[in-house]
C-alpha cells in the first residue's frame, strides 16, 4: 500500500501543529508547577513562530479569500508584559494560555480526525 494518502501536506501540517500544541502545553505545565519556586523563570510558551515555520514549510498555500491566513496567528503580546521583566510566573496568565492552547488543540484534533474520516469514507466506500 502507497502511504501517500497519509501523508499528504494537509495531513502533515495538521501533524506538526498538534506536536506544536503539546509542546506548548508541557511548557504551561512546567510554569504552573514552579510557579511557588524560587528563582524559576518562565518558559515562553508563544510557540506560533514555530508553526508559522510548519505551515511555511509544509506546502499548503492559501487559494481562496475565505482561507485562514498566515496573518492570523499573531504572537501572544502577553510574553512582551514589561510588568514582568523578571520572567515570573503569573498562574492567572498561565491558565489563559492554558485555555487558548486547548482551543486550538481540539481544533487541529478535530481537523485531522475528519481528514482521516473522509479517508475511511473513501476506501469503504460507507459514510458514518
Amino acid at each position: 500500500m502507497d502511504a501517500k494518502i497519509l501523508n499528504t501536506d494537509y495531513a502533515n501540517l495538521l501533524k506538526k501543529a498538534t506536536k506544536v500544541y503539546d509542546k506548548q502545553h508541557k511548557a504551561i505545565a512546567q510554569n504552573v508547577a514552579n510557579s511557588n519556586t524560587a528563582g524559576y523563570k518562565r518558559i515562553n510558551t508563544d510557540f506560533s513562530a514555530e508553526l508559522r515555520n510548519a505551515v511555511d514549510n509544509s506546502g499548503v498555500k492559501v487559494s481562496h479569500d475565505k482561507h485562514i491566513s498566515r496573518s492570523n496567528w499573531s504572537s501572544n503580546q502577553l510574553d512582551k508584559d514589561p510588568s514582568n521583566p523578571e520572567g515570573q510566573v503569573d498562574v492567572a496568565r498561565e491558565m489563559t494560555d492554558l485555555s487558548v492552547n486547548q482551543i486550538r488543540h481540539e481544533l487541529v484534533t478535530r481537523a485531522l480526525s475528519r481528514y482521516y474520516s473522509g479517508l475511511t469514507s473513501a476506501i469503504t466506500g460507507r459514510v458514518r
